[in-house]
């Protein structure tokens, strides 16, 4: 295995030694930068969903039952 784009750039063209079976599939260690990035930009869209729907009940245009399912439909969108 070769790695072409390391956690840490001094490990950037080195090869190693592994066999299919000692691989698990996702990353293990210093999280991404992109995976860094994606978190941050979830959560600022949980944020702005959970200030609208704050907003619509203070103003009474939806019930606090219904708050609450816009918040759970808003939160499960944005994890699948």
């Amino acid at each position: 295995m070769r790695m072409d784009k390391a956690a840490f750039e001094s490990h950037d063209g080195e090869v190693a030694n592994f066999l299919p079976g000692d691989l698990d599939p996702g990353h293990v260690g210093t999280p991404r930068n992109s995976d860094r990035f994606n978190d941050a930009f979830t959560t600022l869209k949980l944020a702005t969903g959970t200030d609208l729907v704050a907003v619509a009940l203070e103003a009474g245009i939806i019930t606090v039952e219904q708050a609450e399912q816009i918040k759970a439909v808003w939160a499960s969108h944005l994890q699948g």
